[in-house]
């Protein structure tokens, strides 16, 4: 029962995740990406707040320090993928954010002592084949937020290792809650650097950011108190598929034969991955 649940929790961050990215997406047309993340921090934070007071939990916790370097690994992460999101199709960038479930079963070991087999070993490498495709190594304009987009699904694979730790002492809303204030308060200065008055269309789409983010970070964080990090995070791949109906919807995005073979290794590894 642990083990479906927690599947359940996975499939229902992966689809409102998706959608977060669309409204990023649209968003980033005229909005800078920094600023996004600012105000879904923001958001994300009041409504949070919210059920914390309402449930009576402690807003700062018990594992202080930890509960901080969760919050500063993930506005790492969260800003890199919105930078990517905004420059590259929503389907590469969402299949790179969603190797973090690699990152997250190589960090397992250090970070929580959950081991890894000579076999995942294989599929690591394989899965890092199928970034290459989509990545594209070279001198093109792809290339540098493409790696960006590497960098924070790394960042976002020590995130979610500390996440799976704090499930010993703090309730997943206190968790979601540092995420977004130490978000809050990192993206403020560099927004102001670059801030654009939202009108009315951006305040619609960056709320809906907003809430779309909340329940994708709390369903994510729920997974991950029930389950193990490295088998819990694999589930997340389903958000490709979600991501590149959404961009063709939307955006008229079609993706190339280089960004379908590489999600398709990518998703594959991931599958083996949690296997063994």
């Amino acid at each position: 029962m642990k083990s479906v649940s927690a599947t359940g929790y996975m499939l229902l961050s992966a689809f409102f995740l998706s959608l977060m990215s669309i409204l990023v997406k649209a968003s980033g047309t005229r909005i800078p990406s920094i600023e996004i993340v600012f105000f879904r921090s923001v958001i994300v934070f009041s409504i949070t707040l919210f059920f914390v007071k309402r449930m009576r939990l402690p807003v700062f916790g018990k594992y202080k320090r930890l509960l901080f370097i969760r919050g500063l690994l993930g506005f790492l992460g969260l800003s890199a993928f919105f930078y990517t999101l905004t420059r590259i199709p929503i389907t590469d960038s969402v299949t790179l954010l969603y190797t973090s479930p690699l990152f997250t079963a190589l960090l397992a070991r250090p970070i929580l002592k959950e081991r890894s087999s000579g076999r995942q070993w294989v599929y690591f490498l394989l899965a890092f084949a199928g970034i290459l495709l989509i990545v594209r190594p070279g001198f093109s304009l792809r290339f540098v937020p493409a790696t960006v987009g590497v960098g924070g699904a790394f960042f976002a694979g020590l995130a979610y290792n500390t996440v799976r730790k704090l499930r010993h002492t703090d309730h997943p809303l206190t968790v979601v809650l540092y995420f977004a204030m130490v978000s809050s308060v990192l993206s403020l200065p560099l927004m102001m650097m670059r801030f654009i008055m939202p009108n009315g269309r951006d305040w619609a789409m960056l709320s809906g950011v907003g809430i779309s983010a909340f329940i994708a970070q709390m369903a994510m964080t729920r997974a991950l108190h029930l389950d193990r990090a490295a088998k819990v995070m694999n589930i997340s791949y389903i958000g490709v598929v979600f991501s590149t109906i959404l961009g063709i919807l939307f955006f008229a995005e079609i993706p190339d034969w280089r960004s379908v073979l590489g999600a398709a290794v990518v998703i594959y590894a991931i599958i083996h991955v949690a296997k063994n």
